[in-house]
């Protein structure tokens, strides 16, 4: 038996959030999604997705950083129109799975699949347990594919 995964949305525009969590409930029917437009951590879900902007205050890696304290296993994302250095040295000392952006419609398929990649993984990992090297050099590799993405798309412009 699957278990149930719970997704949590924190963004402070209840539309975006609101369209991601139908395309969500769509694509995954036993996913339990939950939203709120406060910036604080509710504690027990499986998966968050962290607005990285709060009415102009730059707190998803804090948010991300307080996630991992107390749901080290959790799957946790960023959404962010910018990808600053400290933000993203904070993400990968905090082990989050990526950042994406907002604007960009092809960037929630990519959300999708990381999702759908997690919920199908069994979870192995012994709480307290350190990220071995290679599974930080993993991340910092996947956040730094994922800014050169970014810069690139950037001067496209």
């Amino acid at each position: 038996m699957n278990k149930l995964h719970k997704l949590l949305i924190l963004d402070d525009d209840p539309h975006y959030s609101g369209m991601l969590a139908l395309k969500l409930k769509s694509r995954f029917p036993e996913l339990m999604v939950s939203s709120s437009e406060q910036k604080s951590i509710l504690h027990g879900y499986d998966i968050y997705i962290l607005d990285n902007d709060f009415g102009g205050e730059k707190c998803g890696a804090k948010l991300a950083e307080e996630v991992r304290t107390t749901s080290p296993n959790s799957l946790v994302v960023i959404l962010s129109g910018t990808l600053e250095f400290n933000l993203l040295k904070r993400l990968v000392n905090c082990h989050a799975a990526g950042v994406f952006d907002k604007s960009q419609i092809s960037e929630v398929d990519t959300l999708m699949c990381l999702i759908e990649n997690y919920i199908q993984t069994p979870v192995v990992t012994v709480q307290g347990e350190k990220p071995s090297l290679i599974e930080t050099l993993g991340s910092i590799s996947g956040l730094l594919s994922q800014w050169n993405k970014k810069m690139a798309m950037e001067e496209r412009r």
